[in-house]
């Protein structure tokens, strides 16, 4: 039996014990529950959208991806229960969110804006560990609000302290920067080996991809911000007749993408990268 056939075990079960009026949030047990289970069989849909919750999502990708089963029983459980733990971290949803009916939030929030509001499973993931970091207010997970953008920032170091509660790691290094754009040669030497995970902060506008090199190079862009995490899933490689052009290959915004980025518009919006590397 394989971890993920593991881990929709566990969520079979607790499903199969836990009624509706058993769960601490106000969202449908069935809906999060199958959600639940499409992310644990591919991490990489878990989705934002309109959410400013880059931190959480990337994390949660990369952590469903490596331990299934861990992430499955802290699910179960913080569905049940409001709280869970990763690891050494307790992750407590709090009032404010435990309050929030899905379903009104959803038709509000997506009657402005549609597409705005995550899957429930990702709504509640990515609310509740964002939460556990605020220290001054309670995060109520609304996207598209300026409180939602202001509660929801997440710091490297935040992003490096949720990887190091995991237990997966041996060692998880942060060599980005918050100031300045980092080292460009760091980057184009990046290695994604299996026993490592490797999470970039960049100005959002990168992931913007090309299917083919075109004539016109993007723009460099102007006072880039260090304002969204993606994985990293291979090695960044130069277009053999144009070095003007970079192929990449990256998880962002529900999934993994492929494609050609102009390599000073890359270079000058990478603000450094977290290295995780996996216990041997």
């Amino acid at each position: 039996m394989s971890n993920i056939d593991t881990a929709l075990r566990i969520v079979d079960k607790f499903q199969a014990t836990t009624p509706q009026e058993g769960v601490a949030w106000i969202l449908d047990r069935d809906q999060t529950l199958n959600r639940l289970r499409a992310i644990l069989r591919q991490p990489e849909l878990i989705h934002q959208r309109a959410l400013n919750a880059c931190g959480p999502a990337v994390f949660f990708r990369t952590w469903f991806s490596r331990d299934p089963v861990a992430a499955a029983n802290f699910s179960c459980t913080l569905l049940r229960d409001g709280s869970a733990q990763i690891g050494s971290l307790t992750v407590n949803a709090g009032w404010k969110l435990l309050g929030q009916n899905y379903s009104k939030l959803r038709s509000y929030t997506d009657g402005l804006k549609p597409g705005s509001t995550p899957e429930t499973a990702d709504w509640m993931l990515l609310s509740a560990l964002r939460q556990s970091e605020n220290l001054w207010w309670d995060y109520a997970g609304e996207p598209n609000t300026a409180a939602d953008y202001a509660a929801g920032i997440t710091l490297p170091g935040t992003v490096t302290g949720w990887l190091n509660a995991t237990n997966v790691y041996s060692n998880v290094n942060d060599g980005t920067s918050l100031v300045l754009p980092s080292d460009k040669s760091v980057l184009l030497n990046l290695q994604t080996p299996p026993h490592l995970d490797v999470i970039l902060l960049v100005d959002s506008s990168v992931t913007s991809l090309y299917l083919t090199p075109i004539a016109d190079i993007p723009d460099r862009g102007w006072v880039p911000i260090p304002n969204h995490y993606i994985a990293m899933l291979s090695p960044i490689t130069l277009q053999p007749e144009d070095s003007r052009w970079l192929h990449i290959d990256i998880w962002t915004w529900g999934s993994n993408r492929s494609g050609w980025q102009g390599s000073e518009k890359l270079l000058n919006n990478y603000f450094g990268a977290i290295v995780a590397t996996v216990k041997g």
